[in-house]
């Protein structure tokens, strides 16, 4: 006879995973009336926890996992990856807590088999995943085997994953401002493609929606987040004669490769055309032109996902998700 599983007790309940898992263990979030509903679904299948699995998850009490999905493990120049992962670490050590990393890839089935083996085995107890893209059904496959996990810089709708993320439409609709108000009119904005959760479709929100109410032209150009994609984009935009006023960029690196491209093409910035970034790591504000960019507060989120991890593992209540501000920093290229 097939043993019942937490994933047929959540199907019958129509919950997720984690919130049979938040049941059984009495998680304080958890409303009376979904209680009542997986207590039910518990009762008509028959589902008894597996003892000897609750028990290694028990044991896991010092160690945490950062997750990067659809990250390159090589990608080591990276500042977003190195910085967040170091604000990780700190915190999970303030915590007398040790941060070990994985990587997983949709593309890479086995990248999730060894992660779920080193669950199993008790070699972390919880997770922080990372995800430029992630769709549903990826944060399922992780969270079936019951790990505890909290979402950084990734919202998937209707998820009731706690979640670590910061406005990034609001801070690309105040770059789209300051352009304008700075007398531009035609934007162009370089930046990847993403799924409906992803933080570059919510800058792509912001751009467009806030170009369509000022009133100004907006194109937008494909690219991936590196330094040699934005100074491709660049290079193609001014080869189409598009020639926009003003370029956005989606992060910095994109930008700093956008100012190469301007450098290279002969271009003043931002006399002739105007270059902005998003993120402020530390070298925009070494770039020549120094860099305009949106503040994005990565190392306080990093913290305060693992705060978050902390409390999940430990059975202490936390909000659901938890949005942090972005800020313009105006410098001279734009």
């Amino acid at each position: 006879m097939t043993r019942t599983t937490m994933r047929d007790v959540a199907a019958h309940a129509g919950v997720s995973y984690q919130t049979v898992s938040n049941v059984l263990n009495d998680h304080p979030s958890i409303r009376p009336a979904t209680r009542d509903r997986v207590l039910a679904a518990i009762q008509v299948l028959n589902y008894h926890p597996n003892q000897a699995a609750k028990a290694l998850r028990q044991s896991r009490s010092t160690t945490l996992c950062c997750a990067f999905f659809g990250h390159n493990v090589e990608d080591i120049h990276d500042p977003y990856r190195n910085l967040i992962q170091s604000a990780f670490v700190a915190e999970a050590n303030a915590h007398g807590y040790s941060m070990t990393t994985a990587f997983l890839n949709q593309d890479q089935p086995d990248t999730l088999d060894r992660f779920r083996q080193r669950y199993l085995q008790g070699l972390f107890g919880g997770a922080v995943l990372v995800g430029t893209t992630l769709p549903a059904s990826q944060l399922h496959d992780v969270q079936a085997c019951g790990v505890q996990t909290v979402l950084f810089d990734h919202l998937v709708p209707g998820s009731a994953t706690a979640t670590i993320h910061a406005d990034y439409e609001r801070g690309m609709a105040d770059m789209v401002a300051h352009h304008v108000a700075q007398g531009r009119t035609r934007l162009a904005l370089l930046i990847p493609n993403g799924d409906p959760g992803s933080s570059a479709q919510a800058r792509l929100r912001g751009f467009q929606q806030t170009a369509a109410e000022l009133g100004v032209q907006a194109e937008v150009v494909s690219s991936s987040w590196s330094y040699a994609s934005g100074e491709a984009a660049m290079h193609a935009l001014w080869s189409s004669g598009a020639r926009p006023d003003a370029v956005l960029a989606a992060s910095d690196r994109l930008a700093a490769g956008a100012l190469r491209a301007a450098h290279d093409l002969g271009l003043r910035v931002p006399t002739d055309v105007a270059i902005s970034g998003f993120d402020d790591f530390e070298f925009s504000q070494y770039t020549h032109p120094r860099l305009t960019t949106l503040h994005v507060p990565h190392g306080e989120m990093a913290r305060q996902a693992v705060r978050h991890l902390v409390a999940l593992v430990e059975q202490k209540e936390v909000p659901t998700s938890d949005a942090f501000p972005v800020s313009l920093v105006v410098r001279e290229s734009a």
